[in-house]
């Protein structure tokens, strides 16, 4: 927006919306045995490909995209795209874990190629990983979201990113995970094979510092008063 008054112009740099793909804010780790993957960050979008075992049992192999971050918070992102490459079993979406360790206790909406989504979740350090059954169908794009409160972890879904569904029925309940002082938070992706699995998110957000951009360079540092104390002053 540009205004201009009295011979003098005035520059107002407003950001209204800002989502976040900056990857000084992200860490970028391959967990578990052989695994391998990437991540680009390309204005809004973060794209994410891997070829690695599966997140299952007791141990996980994935390629992980997160941020450090404590005590109650939420993370969500809009799926855009989804190439599985294992159209079974691959695995891609939102994960909490305790740490990086591939054994780490975590929670995961996860979207798989036909076998739906839902959420699964490895209760304790090296524990099982469950619930086997289940899983709904879903269509892209599609918005996930993970909230933890307390113990709890609740995934939720949406069609535009406004109206929530909380998870139940074939989806999967909320699990109840302890976890300890800094966790890890962000965007997950297995093969479950030896071709490249990809997944393209954005709109990705979170609460309370978590998720959230940095600020954009050149951004014009001002105040509405500011503003309006430049248009009364006189021109030179």
């Amino acid at each position: 927006m540009r205004i201009t008054t009295q011979g003098a112009a005035v520059a107002l740099a407003m950001m209204l919306t800002v989502h976040l793909a900056h990857a000084a804010k992200w860490e970028t780790q391959a967990i578990g045995d052989g695994a391998e993957g990437d991540a680009e960050f390309v204005d809004d979008e973060i794209t994410v490909t891997a070829v690695t075992g599966d997140i299952w049992d007791t141990a996980d192999t994935l390629m992980y995209v997160y941020q450090e971050t404590t005590g109650d918070m939420e993370i969500s992102a809009r799926v855009a795209d989804y190439s599985p490459s294992n159209p079974d079993w691959g695995k891609a979406g939102l994960m909490i874990r305790q740490s990086v360790d591939a054994d780490s206790a975590n929670a995961f909406i996860n979207l798989t190629g036909n076998n739906g989504m839902k959420l699964i979740h490895r209760d304790t350090q090296a524990g099982a990983t469950g619930p086997g059954d289940g899983g709904v169908d879903y269509d892209i794009p599609l918005y996930i979201r993970l909230t933890r409160v307390g113990d709890t972890i609740t995934a939720f879904t949406s069609a535009d990113g406004a109206a929530w569904v909380e998870a139940g029925g074939g989806l999967g309940p909320a699990a109840d995970i302890p976890m300890s002082g800094t966790i890890v938070a962000g965007m997950a992706l297995s093969s479950n094979g030896a071709d490249t699995a990809e997944i393209v998110f954005d709109e990705v957000d979170g609460t309370d510092g978590f998720a959230r951009p940095v600020e954009p360079a050149g951004k014009l540092t001002t105040t509405w008063a500011d503003l309006r104390s430049h248009l009364a002053a006189p021109a030179p």
